[in-house]
């Protein structure tokens, strides 16, 4: 408490300094939990997004998974078609693949995110042409899925509408 007393005042109103003193404390506490809120509420949307990416690197290694099987299994056939040689190729992208997809599988998600930190600051080209690339897979892969939800709507407004080509033709004793 003050010893002095404000310019213009000579004495003190009961309650007047607790009443402050309250609102501080009030403000203080609103404070903290509101800190602390947005704490938790960060807290959830990283482990939010941890659970998406690691979902997200499963789905993944599978895929790579996948392609490498396909492109072993049509190794075989590219030796009968176009020989060994290529067919070595083929042998040889499916163990790349089925490799890549082993390390993303064996990694986790903060290793992942850290190895593409380093290649960002390695190689910042390399990086932008990868996002460039991968902006142009998902751009094609979203309009081919456009494309085949239009025809399939087609397809069924056509069977729904009846066709001018079905109807029976008029004769003259129908006139």
């Amino acid at each position: 408490m003050a010893d002095t007393l404000p310019e213009g005042t000579d004495q003190i109103i009961p309650g007047a300094t607790s009443t402050r003193d309250r609102l501080k404390d009030e403000a203080a506490d609103l404070r903290d939990r509101a800190t602390s809120k947005a704490s938790e509420f960060k807290s959830q949307a990283s482990d939010k997004a941890m659970d998406f990416a690691a979902q997200g690197k499963a789905h993944a290694s599978g895929a790579l998974d996948e392609v490498a099987r396909m492109i072993g299994q049509t190794a075989g056939t590219i030796d009968e078609k176009l020989g060994g040689t290529y067919g070595d190729y083929a042998r040889r992208a499916a163990d790349a693949v089925s490799g890549a997809a082993g390390t993303l599988r064996d990694k986790d998600v903060d290793e992942l995110f850290e190895d593409a930190r380093d290649l960002v600051r390695r190689s910042p080209a390399v990086a932008i042409g990868a996002a460039a690339a991968a902006g142009f897979v998902i751009a094609r892969i979203i309009k081919a899925g456009s494309d085949a939800l239009d025809a399939k709507t087609v397809t069924k407004a056509a069977r729904k509408a009846p066709s001018k080509s079905r109807a029976k033709p008029k004769s003259a004793s129908d006139a």
